[in-house]
């Protein structure tokens, strides 16, 4: 459902890339759509088509990670300030409680008996004091309890986001039949054995359609795993479990592994 939104607002506004990144960043703040959702549509047939013609799918997923990158570092500052407020808290609420059961303990004798030395009024008050300070700790840990709940959420979401980006560019490489060639990365040409300068900068400007579709989809690919690749690591055991298996495209696993900064395994 929310790809179907997503694709009706893209043709909504089909003539303003400009308005359908608006949207859809608006309609991510709102939680209307989700990352997972994205991904899917980023990947839909309608797009992938276009991925050498265009370069909005990718960066509407740009988009749609770093939001999720962003309310992870924000939750995380915002834990390391509740941290610091319990401890602060937790002082509070001690000091406010020895005071309290010091002025309590306070006895003084009137006609040979023991009797409390503070006015009732003053101990209501430390009372009421130790209180509400033991009520503003809990209320932070209570906070702090929250925001734990909202970053495990963040950070699967992005964990699901990342393998499911992977899986879904494997899953269009492997079918839109790659041409088997050795592909420049850095330079964004193709070279097929040819040691002449000249003739590979004639080889570059006669590409077809398809190879240049494949360049340029593996540039996003190198791109995006470079740009994100402190986000992509943690999950690397799942990736090599479930993307970078033996059947992968050597095409794809070079572009991953070269923005990764990560070594390809021999043959």
């Amino acid at each position: 459902m929310q790809v179907l939104v997503i694709s009706e607002v893209s043709s909504y506004w089909k003539n303003s890339t400009q308005m359908t990144a608006i949207t859809i960043d608006r309609m991510m703040g709102y939680r209307l759509i989700s990352n997972l959702a994205i991904v899917k549509w980023v990947f839909s047939e309608v797009n992938i088509n276009q991925f050498h013609l265009t370069d909005q799918p990718w960066e509407i997923l740009r988009n749609a990670i770093n939001k999720t990158y962003n309310r992870i570092s924000d939750l995380r500052k915002e834990i390391h300030t509740l941290d610091n407020g319990i401890l602060l808290a937790e002082e509070a609420a001690l000091k406010a409680k020895q005071e309290y059961e010091t002025a309590e303990s306070k006895l003084e004798i009137l006609d040979g008996q023991p009797v409390q030395a503070e006015k009732p009024g003053r101990l209501k008050r430390l009372k009421g004091y130790a209180e509400r300070a033991k009520d503003e700790e809990n209320s932070i840990r209570e906070s702090r309890e929250m925001k734990d709940g909202l970053l495990l959420r963040a950070l699967e979401e992005n964990k699901i986001t990342q393998t499911t980006r992977c899986m879904r560019t494997k899953m269009t490489l492997d079918t839109a039949e790659t041409p088997k060639m050795d592909i420049d990365l850095e330079n964004g040409v193709s070279n097929n054995g040819n040691d002449s300068g000249v003739e590979t900068a004639a080889i570059s400007y006669e590409t077809g359609e398809h190879e240049q579709w494949c360049l340029t989809t593996l540039g996003h690919v190198k791109a995006i795993s470079r740009q994100y690749a402190a986000e992509i690591w943690p999950h690397i055991e799942i990736l090599d479990a479930e993307v970078f298996t033996e059947d992968i495209h050597p095409l794809y696993r070079k572009a991953v592994y070269d923005g990764l900064c990560r070594s390809t395994p021999e043959p």
